[in-house]
């Protein structure tokens, strides 16, 4: 069988690689040593990733020596680090939605001095704050790239910017000049098992997908033409309090998504779009509002 683009193996190697490379903490390899050749190589390969303007600007950091790393570790835990060891170890063996996470970031604070290595990479140029993508264009894909050149050789990582709280004593440390920003943290090491597994949290494409106009989705894939509108809200509440409080709305009766989210719930509400798709999704937000609306203000 040829491997090459469009072919149906090189679209399952590839779309394996994207859906299997996770944000790794709790299974990383602290005692495996990790080449230098192996990183650059995964350097190489980030860097082919677009760049505004075709400027090289990207600069990468490798961090070994242990001192440094030791430095680092203390500079995590000020900015954050901390905090989230506390809260680990004040959730751990609760139903709190949030206990299973917080184990994780927990061993990643408590691991940053161990890594085999700690990459960070930075960008010449200091970003305008005006909102606009800016820098940041030309760097979040060539780290994510960097994130699945790790994964295909057996490696992981996650991406992490607690320690930017730290940024300006960490620009000190590394000796970073003042025109060079930093973009986040790779801890890595090689995995324990290459046996990761897309999320099952994410949502289908077809939820999430707006055609043409923000909130109107096409749920079918045999008839295009069937158009939805969908409304969405966060709200401090559990699930099932905003549950009780749909059944009882103009809500009643429609296809209403509640899922649990760190600090309260998210609501995504469908409804048929009718022969006026604006005025059926401005109609369902108002709906939406009338229900989250009393359960924000509630203690």
């Amino acid at each position: 069988m040829e491997f090459e683009p469009g072919t149906d193996r090189y679209v399952e190697v590839v779309d394996h690689a994207l859906t299997t490379t996770r944000a790794v903490r709790m299974r990383l390899d602290l005692e495996r040593p990790v080449d230098d050749q192996v990183l650059l190589d995964c350097i190489d390969v980030a860097e082919q990733a677009p760049t505004g303007g075709n400027m090289g600007s990207r600069r990468w950091m490798i961090i070994r020596d242990q001192a440094t790393k030791d430095r680092l570790a203390e500079l995590y835990l000020a900015a954050g680090g901390s905090w989230v060891i506390e809260t680990a170890e004040r959730l751990e063996g609760t139903d709190h939605p949030n206990a299973r996470m917080m184990q994780g970031a927990k061993r990643l604070a408590e691991s940053i001095a161990s890594m085999p290595a700690l990459v960070i990479p930075t960008i010449i140029g200091r970003h305008d704050g005006s909102g606009r993508p800016g820098l940041f264009d030309s760097v979040i894909q060539s780290g994510w790239s960097f994130m699945v050149a790790l994964r295909s050789r057996g490696l992981g990582t996650v991406w992490t910017t607690m320690y930017l709280g730290q940024a300006d004593a960490v620009a000190e440390l590394l000796e970073l000049p003042d025109d060079v920003t930093q973009i986040c943290l790779f801890p890595v090491a090689y995995t324990k098992g290459v046996d990761f597994s897309p999320s099952h949290r994410r949502r289908p494409a077809r939820d999430i997908t707006y055609f043409d106009r923000f909130g109107r989705i096409r749920p079918s894939a045999d008839d295009p033409s069937v158009v939805e509108v969908v409304a969405e809200a966060d709200v401090k509440a559990r699930p099932e309090v905003i549950i009780a409080a749909i059944a009882d709305s103009a809500l009643a009766g429609l296809r209403v998504d509640v899922e649990q989210i760190p600090g309260g719930s998210r609501i995504r509400a469908h409804a048929a779009a009718g022969n006026d798709p604006s005025a059926r999704r401005s109609e369902l937000v108002a709906q939406l509002a009338d229900v989250v609306q009393p359960l924000t203000h509630q203690d």
